[in-house]
């Protein structure tokens, strides 16, 4: 049972962790993302091979931007006098299709490219979080490094003697690489059943519950119907006394206690 107030509890005989890690373990052994579309993606490590398909998909992409960019210059190329703009101007083209091209793609794209779209692969931080233009920023400047002495001689060795399957630029900006399984689409969170009017009319003026215990509630509420009754009832079990103790709730179950206590808390109980 949990104590209010208090960060730790007992989730086994004879073992104690922190409540958020403990019950969601109970809850669900599979990692999970949640991109900024809300999709959750549950996730596994991408290997050298799937995402060397990816790398030879975007340089397909590369070549042919860039022969599509050699194509429009050419008068410039060709014109006399005015060649060297048109040198320069693919020289940029060159430039941003080598150093920019991932950024800028894995930054719009929420940690993609063309390629590691086709192939279901994600660039997110090692804790599973979204990405951010910087971690893609760094990642892509050590693609360098990676490459030498040729061919990803340094990328390849690093990915197969890392158990998280890091590159050299992956080491340096905290980020993994993740094949992505999609998950349900993260929906507005509903109370089942709706609270009545005798429920609500039973519910304390107001109900006050710390960030880390509605986090916790959403997350049953959303994988309850996973769960069979005796499952749920367990798993509600872990929370439902002290937050019952603490803000006079009752309910025939602990599940429905934390239903009734998160819906008048965010204010779902009308």
């Amino acid at each position: 049972m949990g104590i209010p107030g208090d960060r730790w509890w007992i989730s086994a005989p004879g073992r104690v962790s922190t409540t958020r890690e403990a019950f969601l373990e109970l809850l669900d052994t599979t990692s999970a993302v949640d991109t900024p579309e809300r999709v959750r993606f549950r996730f596994r490590l991408a290997g050298p091979g799937r995402r060397g398909v990816a790398w030879v998909v975007d340089l397909v992409l590369k070549v042919i931007l860039v022969a599509v960019a050699g194509v429009v210059l050419s008068p410039l190329l060709l014109l006399p006098g005015v060649g060297g703009i048109g040198q320069g101007a693919l020289l940029l083209v060159l430039f941003f299709v080598e150093w920019v091209y991932g950024v800028v793609f894995e930054t719009l794209m929420s940690g993609r490219t063309p390629g590691k779209l086709l192939l279901s692969l994600r660039v997110v931080r090692e804790d599973g979080a979204p990405g951010r233009f910087p971690d893609f920023l760094l990642r892509n400047l050590l693609r360098a490094a990676d490459f030498l002495p040729a061919l990803f001689v340094v990328g390849l060795t690093s990915m197969l003697l890392d158990r998280k399957l890091r590159r050299i630029g992956d080491f340096v900006a905290g980020t993994i690489v993740v094949v992505e399984v999609r998950g349900e689409v993260l929906g507005d969170l509903e109370i089942v059943p709706p609270v009545s009017e005798a429920e609500r009319q039973a519910l304390p003026a107001r109900v006050d519950l710390s960030r880390e215990e509605l986090s916790l509630i959403e997350e049953f509420l959303r994988r309850r119907a996973r769960f069979t009754p005796q499952r749920a009832e367990e798993l509600a079990w872990h929370l439902g006394p002290a937050i019952g103790e603490r803000t006079g709730i009752t309910a025939p179950s602990w599940e429905r206690v934390l239903s009734l206590a998160y819906a008048r808390a965010t204010g779902k109980d009308r």
